[in-house]
């Protein structure tokens, strides 16, 4: 058994600090994944207190079939996207767009960004909700467009359409960074 299992068991008796141990433990990477899905960081924090209360809540149903942190860091994914879902533009976040996804996907289609990780994640605090959400699901998540299109509430061709024009966002973002600091 884990430490994290251990301190789950203990959640499950009704442990009040190995609560307080399981947020010491896991805290800092639920931050990390409800950041990535967040605009700023009042937002992550938000998510990721909605999200341990979630966690909480479900400590019963969770049976052990998998690692607790991949237990957990769908409950905390999952809490963002809902938070999302409830602002108010989020009707409009996936608006319709001309179907261009075939000549995007193909240009943009080898994944070969000059940069470093952190500058992606720099550019993604700017990219528009829409692709940055899309972006992370279908890459740091591994969703497919139909997963995230059931999450989301879209069809997969907007999904596909979304993830295409983020990758343009980005290349041309660190493309055009590239110009202003070379």
């Amino acid at each position: 058994m884990t430490a994290i299992q251990d301190i789950i068991a203990k959640c499950k008796a009704g442990e009040k600090q190995a609560q307080y141990e399981l947020f010491r433990l896991t805290g800092p990477k639920m931050l990390a994944f409800c950041r990535r899905y967040c605009k700023s960081d009042d937002d992550a924090h938000d998510a990721m207190q909605e999200g341990f209360i979630k966690v909480f809540q479900s400590l019963e149903k969770y049976r052990g079939d998998s690692a607790p942190e991949t237990w957990m860091s769908r409950i905390f994914i999952n809490t963002a996207i809902d938070m999302y879902k409830k602002g108010q533009n989020y009707s409009n976040m996936f608006a319709s767009l001309p179907d261009e996804v075939e000549r995007i996907d193909e240009e943009y289609n080898d994944n070969n960004f000059p940069c470093s990780a952190t500058d992606i994640l720099k550019v993604m605090d700017t990219m528009p909700e829409g692709y940055r959400i899309i972006f992370n699901l279908y890459c740091m998540e591994n969703y497919t467009h139909k997963q995230i299109a059931e999450t989301l509430g879209i069809s997969e061709g907007t999904s596909k359409s979304q993830y295409a024009r983020s990758k343009k966002f980005i290349y041309d973002a660190l493309v055009q960074n590239k110009k202003i600091s070379g």
